[in-house]
């Protein structure tokens, strides 16, 4: 069964400025009800204790829980940082540490060597074409025609997205260097981190102009950043091709992709043109969704990603689709998804209806109440589940039990999700 495209407007009434999960959840609020208030949490009672063993960063010991969602303060020699999410605070300690080692890089005698290779004026002139690129790209001309099958995606069908960089670097080469870089580095190139961009930026100049060479066995990598990805080939294997392939070619890959799997083609438009879901972040959940093969409308993961308008949204709805992919390889197939709120819901083959969540820590809230309420009104014979990355409280757990609901908490494991929210390689998932 297909959701007819007509379907778009209900869930785009939906976007309003707002976080995340408070939206996800948002629902009346009712009197008669007692709801837990805002938390307060020990970072040491929720995080391993290499996260206190670094000396670039320090997590703050206290942190705000809105009843789903951990926010925590990070002070680093590279800058200060306030994310929300446990699956957000990985990423950032590995960008940390990922940055520390760049500035290691650009003080050593390999930068120093490369510049002087490529000639400062060289280096200049490159920077010049972005400081007036009207101007210097007068009289590339003709050069230019043979990279437009590459670059006609970006050209004639999308912009380039918030995280991407613009067209002009993308066909010097630039952009080349840089996504090689990142991948080198064990980071996003599309993160939305300015530090971390602009050190990259920093080393991809002196690596277009002259070549850097940079041995991944010697880049200073430990801690949380060693233990993500080493735990992730799948991951690793996913960002080689992503590092390798230029945004518009794999915009173009995940058209066609979704064109394979019958989606509406029009939705397929929304979700590419989507400036706040990065190039990378569309190929995770495409991926995720050829995995679900079986799966009865896919397309209602799309509909929900059309609500993302931040980063925090967009690492959100890429972590759910990711954990339903989980899911369905090493739990139990999922049959159908349907809309909840502002996410999805879904029912497998064993007739549960499940709700998985990259929560942080769950308390009873009217959020988490008026969401309960529509997606138990979707038919099951099986168990009604909900799936949380994090944990819940005791009184979450007992509402939920009255509710009719089984409540499974840090479910990464289970499903195969590491700490960044991404699938970890095991026999049923090694494609992606």
């Amino acid at each position: 069964m297909r959701i007819p495209l007509q379907n778009l407007t209900f869930l785009i009434l939906f976007t309003v400025s707002c976080s995340i999960f408070t939206g996800i959840f948002s629902s009346p609020t009712y009197a008669s009800e007692k709801y837990e208030p805002q938390q307060v949490l020990k970072a040491s009672d929720i995080l391993p204790w290499s996260f206190f063993e670094s000396d670039l960063y320090k997590v703050d010991q206290k942190v705000i829980n809105d009843g789903l969602m951990n926010t925590y303060t990070v002070t680093s020699k590279h800058g200060n940082f306030e994310v929300t999410s446990n699956v957000a605070l990985y990423k950032l300690i590995v960008e940390i540490e990922a940055i520390d080692a760049m500035k290691m890089i650009e003080e050593s005698d390999t930068f120093t060597k490369s510049l002087k290779e490529s000639g400062a004026g060289t280096v200049d002139g490159i920077k010049h074409l972005f400081t007036d690129p009207e101007e210097s790209l007068k009289g590339a001309g003709k050069g230019l025609t043979s990279l437009f099958s590459r670059a006609g995606e970006a050209i004639f069908q999308s912009s380039p997205g918030e995280t991407e960089d613009s067209r002009a670097k993308q066909l010097i080469g630039f952009s080349q260097s840089k996504r090689e870089l990142a991948h080198k580095f064990h980071v996003d190139v599309y993160s939305t981190n300015k530090v971390l961009q602009d050190q990259l930026d920093t080393l991809a100049w002196a690596d277009y102009g002259g070549g850097i060479t940079i041995s991944i066995a010697t880049l200073p990598l430990g801690g949380p950043a060693k233990v993500v990805y080493s735990s992730s080939n799948v991951a690793r294997l996913l960002n080689e091709a992503i590092a390798m392939t230029p945004p518009s070619e794999l915009k173009k890959q995940n058209r066609e992709k979704l064109a394979k799997m019958q989606i509406d083609p029009n939705l397929s438009d929304l979700f590419i043109n989507n400036l706040y879901l990065s190039p990378r972040q569309q190929t995770y959940i495409v991926a995720a969704l050829e995995l679900m093969s079986d799966t009865a409308n896919r397309e209602v993961v799309l509909m929900v990603a059309l609500q993302v308008q931040d980063s925090d949204m967009a690492m959100a709805i890429t972590t759910i689709t990711m954990m339903y992919a989980g899911y369905n390889n090493n739990v139990a197939k999922i049959k159908n998804l349907y809309p909840v709120m502002r996410i999805m819901g879904g029912t497998d083959a064993k007739g549960n209806k499940i709700l998985v969540v990259p929560v942080d820590y769950m308390t009873w809230n009217s959020r988490v109440a008026g969401a309960l309420e529509e997606i138990g009104n979707v038919p099951g014979s099986g168990k009604a589940q909900i799936w949380l990355l994090g944990r819940a409280s005791d009184l979450a757990r007992e509402r939920l039990k009255e509710m009719g609901w089984q409540v499974l908490t840090n479910v990464a494991d289970t499903i195969s999700v590491n700490e960044i929210g991404l699938l970890k390689e095991t026999k049923k998932n090694e494609g992606l």
